[in-house]
């Protein structure tokens, strides 16, 4: 982070050089991607970014055109940089101190898989001592990372420390507690895999791609569709028929476990179409459990 800042700092100081300076939004942008450009390569390793229209430019010495989301492999997972001093000692942080400090121990921030200083796409899994990481988890294994660190890191623990600390400790109990509310459900698990993938599937239709990729790709299996508006048509047609209810819901937990399995096997096997299309089906699946569930009687 020191090192983007000092980054930062010097393309303000050339820009502010070059002229008296631009008097709109989009021509500081150029002013100041000129400047970025006109540093040495050793200072700034041949990358700059900055903001242009609301969205992020980058450019790297030797590419062409906008960059393309790569589709990396399941089992990937970023090394990550280190994330500055530790605000105790002032020493250095690696990717291995997650919660504390190697040198003093204090709590450090929590990270943030959607932060770019965090690197880590697969930080939710590393949280939970999930490293590499891998679709195939217990939720036994989860439960007994998850307590084990709330145990560590709970802010009752900090509540004689530093006003950091206690800050600190909050932020890692709330990073602790949504690593395991995603990763303990199968279909939170996959669409985190797949968006850390770089082939992240809509949250809301269940279609497309979050990077951009639209909703052409093939995704929605027209047998599927058959199969969801027939199980929608049977369920209004059971209304509050408790035992045809019951036959419906253990029909679609069955079709669930099958398409479970069929996302584990598609994530093994780094196979990224097939592994969103599954997971495209237990969205619906998911939805119809809900529908069914909502319509039964509690207990």
């Amino acid at each position: 982070m020191w090192r983007t800042r000092r980054i930062a700092r010097e393309v303000l100081r050339v820009a502010s050089r070059r002229s008296s300076g631009p008097r709109t939004l989009v021509d500081r942008a150029e002013h100041l991607a000129a400047a970025a450009a006109s540093l040495p390569r050793a200072f700034t390793g041949g990358i700059w970014s900055l903001r242009r229209g609301g969205r992020h430019v980058c450019r790297e010495e030797g590419s062409l055109g906008p960059s393309r989301v790569s589709h990396r492999a399941f089992s990937d997972s970023s090394a990550g940089d280190p994330r500055g001093a530790c605000w105790s000692c002032g020493g250095g942080t690696s990717r291995s101190d997650l919660f504390f400090c190697g040198g003093c121990g204090a709590v450090l921030p929590a990270l943030d898989d959607e932060d770019d200083d965090a690197s880590d796409a697969h930080l939710l899994f590393r949280v939970l001592g999930v490293d590499p990481p891998r679709f195939a988890l217990t939720n036994d294994e989860l439960e007994v990372a998850m307590k084990n660190l709330q145990k560590t890191l709970h802010p009752d623990k900090f509540s004689t420390a530093p006003t950091n600390a206690k800050t600190h400790s909050a932020d890692q109990a709330s990073l602790v507690n949504r690593a395991y509310a995603t990763l303990r459900d199968p279909l939170k698990r996959a669409k985190y895999m797949l968006r850390a993938a770089g082939a992240g599937v809509a949250e809301e239709s269940g279609m497309g791609d979050e990077q951009g990729a639209g909703t052409g790709q093939g995704l929605i299996d027209p047998v599927l569709l058959m199969d969801v508006m027939e199980t929608r048509e049977a369920i209004e047609d059971a209304a509050e028929d408790v035992v045809r209810l019951t036959e419906l819901n253990q029909s679609n937990d069955e079709a669930e476990s099958i398409c479970v399995k069929s996302i584990g096997v598609a994530m093994d096997a780094n196979d990224l179409d097939a592994a969103r299309k599954e997971t495209v089906r237990l969205t619906y699946l998911s939805r119809i459990r809900d529908e069914i569930k909502r319509r039964l009687p509690p207990g």
